[in-house]
């Protein structure tokens, strides 16, 4: 649950600054950015875990009440496959894209950001400045966790056989 927290996170502190550009003069489109890409990462990792899920074997999603069979039956929809991963495919270059955005907005600034002086064109409000650094860094938690998630599923990791 935490990887799709993390984007919408991301998502409602962009648009909770959006409007906001007189606080961070040197980053206007920080916040813009920020909120497109918890868009975007929102949506591919609920696309992912769903295309993880359905490529997931069958022996390690057997349920108590349904056989190997009724269970390999019922999750071998190739065409949904192709679907959700499309889908996934399409919002991980949307997401990839607007992080690297945000990763060069921030990283290249880092050194030239001012937090005390609201008169001078480098300022940005420390809450928005850190605020998207540290986003940043909870993108690659979530990036993390999803790859883990994924070796989890597919691997059947902490399954009983």
């Amino acid at each position: 649950m935490t990887i799709i927290i993390i984007p919408i996170a991301q998502l409602s502190f962009g648009f909770y600054y959006l409007e906001s550009t007189t606080l961070c003069p040197f980053q206007k489109d920080l916040m813009l950015l920020m909120s497109m890409g918890g868009v975007f990462q929102a949506i591919f990792f609920a696309a992912a875990i769903a295309f993880v899920y359905t490529i997931t074997p069958a022996q390690y999603k057997t349920d108590k009440k349904l056989t190997a069979a009724q269970v390999s039956a019922k999750g071998s929809n190739g065409a949904m496959q192709l679907l959700i991963g499309s889908i996934m495919c399409i919002f991980a270059a949307c997401a990839i894209v607007f992080v690297v955005l945000i990763n060069s907005r921030i990283y290249g600034n880092y050194k030239l950001v001012q937090y005390t002086d609201t008169k001078l064109p480098t300022y940005c409000l420390s809450t928005i400045f850190s605020g998207a650094f540290g986003f940043m860094i909870a993108s690659y938690v979530a990036f993390v966790l999803f790859f883990l998630l994924a070796a989890i599923l597919l691997l059947g990791i902490g399954i009983e056989k």
